[in-house]
């Protein structure tokens, strides 16, 4: 419970302010981004940037449901039934289990926020795309399926 500090409230430890900085900068893939703001076991929060004609690679989380919010630029992702596409202010659910592929096919930066519980930290296993569902004529020109 705050204590008052004369006019200040002092606040509990468990609660904290963090943004995109240089400290929880890291880089993954091909040129993308990431700052992770927050890292629990049970939880992560992450804002994360992939510059146009990147992908991360195929894969799953045994574990893990993640969330990812667009904030700009176009999404798309990938999925055995399929291909999803967001835009901002849309999200898309994968449950735990489920095979994903995030890529921007897009002209432009997408930015989006990834909330994952539990931690996807050793929660991350490789997929192969064979069998996926071909890409639509919308994705014609798409790069080749790395």
């Amino acid at each position: 419970m705050p204590r008052e500090t004369g006019t200040a409230v002092a606040v509990a430890a468990a609660i904290a302010l963090t943004e995109a900085g240089a400290d929880n900068l890291y880089a993954w893939g091909e040129g993308c981004l990431g700052w992770r703001l927050l890292e629990q076991e049970g939880l992560q929060l992450r804002q994360e940037l992939m510059q146009p004609g990147t992908s991360e690679t195929p894969h799953l989380h045994r574990h893990a449901r993640q969330v990812f919010y667009v904030l700009e630029g176009e999404m798309t992702l990938r999925m055995p039934e399929g291909t999803l596409r967001a835009r901002p202010r849309q999200a898309i659910h994968v449950p735990p289990g489920r095979p994903h592929w995030v890529r921007n096919d897009g002209a432009g930066d997408l930015v989006f926020v990834l909330v994952s519980s539990p931690s996807t930290a050793g929660d991350r296993i490789e997929v192969e795309t064979d069998g996926w569902t071909p890409l639509t004529s919308r994705d014609a020109n798409e790069r080749d399926d790395r």
